[in-house]
């Protein structure tokens, strides 16, 4: 018993020497533009990380610098907080193609992520401990990984439209327990999905408040006026809120379509979107009530996006344009708006799917400087995280440096120079070389 005991100390003793040296370290990023997530600018400014937060950020020249400390020139560098993907999808390992024809995975998509200057991702849609599996697999490779945050599977009614993935609820009893399950398994938000009752959602809404964890939806056919009075924190996709902005008639006939075959909801969907009008007067009631109840918007518009090359698909580009319109709409109302990637879209390539989620809301209407400060600190205020999303003394020094400013052009944030993760520089050409199957 002595031996362990000693054993036991001598860890705690290595432990604590390694934590110290950790704080020891230093890395001062010189010279650039920082952006630090709230949408002040500082112009030709050094950030002082120690260990893996920030110590501070002041004018060059005017912070003194650790003897040893690492050094980066960032002269001519554009310089923001790790971006935060609130909505993103992968498959980590092998599993039946959607035609049923082979296999659909992508386990390095995390990693491109994160070597394109997405340092947190929220993963809304696998079971828990496919993303562990996955994680212990990277790991054991020697490769850096994202700040993965798990929802778990979707919880849903009977029917799901995604079994694999799907946690179906059977009743409110049901509900509280697959709630408070995945919370203890580690789920930091819960997502409930579009063939759940009412009182269903509202079950899983209780026991989340009761433990400080979000839920958010993806609603179509569920009322989102009804489940944002029952305390929904966030809605996924814009394109949930339709029903809410046509006429009752119009929204039952869609409800019903849907109810009959859940891939109506795609051309369904769509066409109802191109129809209505996102600044009218249920749009504004709808804007008002989720203002009132401070209601984040995850947009996703990317991934609803047929491909550029693509013709006859002016539908679909109509409603596009009218989700843009009215997640736009909710921001300039003073409303939380976030970015979610979904992962893979149609007009960017694997790894800039979030790239190009800022860009269709600034084609939308936002400006350049609100989509970053959507994409950083709105994500992290959204998912409760209070480590994250800024800049400044005490957060985490998840850093990304571009090489021209996407405040000039929204573009430029497919420019990434360098991302650092905790304070570490990360070799950005190893993780970009996963998606040549370097991660099985």
């Amino acid at each position: 018993m002595r031996a362990v005991r000693a054993s036991f100390v001598l860890c705690g003793m290595l432990a604590g020497a390694a934590s110290v040296h950790a704080q020891d370290r230093w890395l001062a990023i010189e010279g650039g533009t920082v952006f630090d997530g709230t949408g002040a600018v500082h112009e030709n400014a050094t950030v002082l990380v120690r260990g893996d937060r920030v110590d501070r950020i002041g004018p060059m020249g005017q912070i003194e610098i650790p003897d040893g400390a690492q050094r980066i020139d960032a002269s001519g560098k554009f310089l923001t907080p790790g971006f935060i993907d609130l909505h993103f999808h992968y498959s980590p390992g092998p599993h039946a193609s959607i035609d049923g024809t082979g296999t659909d995975a992508n386990p390095e998509l995390p990693l491109l992520f994160l070597a394109n200057g997405v340092t947190t991702l929220r993963e809304m849609g696998q079971w828990m401990s496919d993303n562990e599996t996955w994680l212990a697999g990277v790991r054991a490779q020697g490769y850096p990984a994202p700040r993965l945050l798990y929802s778990g599977p979707i919880l849903d009614g009977w029917n799901t439209a995604y079994p694999t993935i799907s946690r179906v609820l059977l009743d409110e009893m049901d509900a509280r327990m697959a709630a408070n399950e995945l919370m203890d398994a580690g789920a930091t938000s819960l997502k409930v999905y579009f063939r759940l009752s009412l009182a269903q959602i509202a079950a899983v809404i209780e026991e989340a408040d009761r433990r400080n964890v979000p839920v958010h939806g993806h609603l179509e056919i569920v009322d989102p006026v009804a489940a944002i009075r029952l305390g929904l924190d966030g809605i996924e996709h814009t394109r949930s809120v339709g029903r809410a902005l046509v006429s009752p008639k119009q929204a039952e006939e869609f409800r019903q379509s849907v109810f009959r075959e859940s891939i109506y909801r795609g051309a369904g969907g769509l066409a109802l979107w191109a129809a209505l009008d996102p600044a009218g007067p249920r749009a504004d009631a709808l804007i008002e009530l989720m203002l009132e109840r401070n209601v984040n918007l995850d947009g996703t518009l990317a991934v609803f996006e047929p491909e550029f090359s693509e013709e006859g698909r002016e539908v679909q580009w109509a409603a596009m344009r009218n989700m843009g319109a009215f997640t736009v709409r909710y921001l300039k109302a003073g409303g939380p708006v976030t970015m979610g990637s979904h992962g893979l879209v149609a007009n960017a390539p694997p790894g800039l799917a979030f790239q190009r989620e800022m860009e269709t809301h600034v084609e939308s209407g936002m400006t350049p400087a609100e989509t970053l400060i959507s994409a950083t600190r709105m994500g992290a205020e959204a998912l409760r995280l209070p480590d994250r999303g800024t800049l400044a003394h005490g957060m985490l020094a998840d850093i990304v440096l571009f090489d021209a400013s996407p405040l000039d052009d929204i573009a430029n944030a497919r420019r990434v120079h360098a991302v650092i993760l905790g304070g570490q520089v990360l070799d950005r050409d190893r993780l970009l070389a996963t998606a040549e199957g370097l991660v099985p």
